[in-house]
C-alpha cells in the first residue's frame, strides 16, 4: 500500500471515518465515566490523544506534501473539507475531554505530544532558516548571533526530546 492508495482511501470513505473521529473523544469521555481507574482512565485518554496526534501528523503531512506537488490551489480543489477540519477537531476536543477528566500531567500521551510539538516547531525554524541563510543575513547580522540563535533552538528541541523520551513526571502520591 502507497501512501497515494491510503489517502484516496481516506477519501473514498470519508463519512465513515468523519462520524467516527467525530465521536471518538466522546466514547472515550463515556468510558472513562463507566470504567473509573487509577490506571484504565489515563490509559483511555493517551490512546485517544495518541490517535488525535497521528490524526494531525498525517494532516500535516497530506498538507505538506499537496502544497509542494500541486500548490495550495490543487488542496482548495481535491480535498475533502470535512476530512480537513477533523484532525484539529479531533486534538483539542481530545485535549479538553482529558482535561476534564483529571490533570494533563497524569495523561502521558500529552507530555510526548508536548514533545512533538517543540521539535517540530524546532525544525520548521531551522529548515526556514536554511533556506534562508545566505551571504547576506551575516552581512545584517554577526556570525556568533547566528550561532546563539541555533543553540537556543537546539536547546529548545533537546527540552522536546526530554518531554518525549526524558524521565516520567513525578505523580503525587495515591491516597
Amino acid at each position: 500500500m502507497t501512501l497515494e492508495t491510503f489517502l484516496i482511501g481516506l477519501n473514498n470513505n470519508s463519512l465513515p471515518i468523519a462520524l467516527l473521529v467525530l465521536a471518538a473523544p466522546w466514547l472515550i469521555w463515556i468510558l472513562c465515566h463507566w470504567i473509573p481507574g487509577q490506571w484504565e482512565e489515563p490509559f483511555l485518554l493517551s490512546l485517544n490523544i495518541g490517535l488525535a496526534t497521528v490524526s494531525v501528523v498525517l494532516w500535516a503531512g497530506y498538507l505538506a506534501y499537496a502544497s509542494n506537488t500541486g500548490g495550495w490551489q490543487a488542496v482548495v480543489k481535491q480535498a475533502d473539507i470535512l476530512l480537513l477540519l477533523l484532525p484539529p477537531y479531533y486534538i483539542i476536543s481530545s485535549i479538553w475531554v482529558a482535561r476534564q477528566r483529571m490533570p494533563l500531567s497524569r495523561v502521558p500521551a500529552f507530555r510526548t505530544l508536548q514533545g512533538i510539538g517543540l521539535l517540530a516547531g524546532v525544525y520548521l525554524i531551522l529548515s526556514w532558516l536554511s533556506r534562508r541563510v545566505y551571504i547576506v543575513l551575516f552581512s545584517y547580522i554577526p556570525f556568533s548571533t547566528f550561532l546563539w540563535i541555533l543553540a537556543g533552538l537546539l536547546v529548545v528541541a533537546y527540552i522536546g526530546y526530554r518531554l518525549m523520551f526524558g524521565d516520567p513526571p513525578e505523580y503525587p502520591p495515591e491516597t
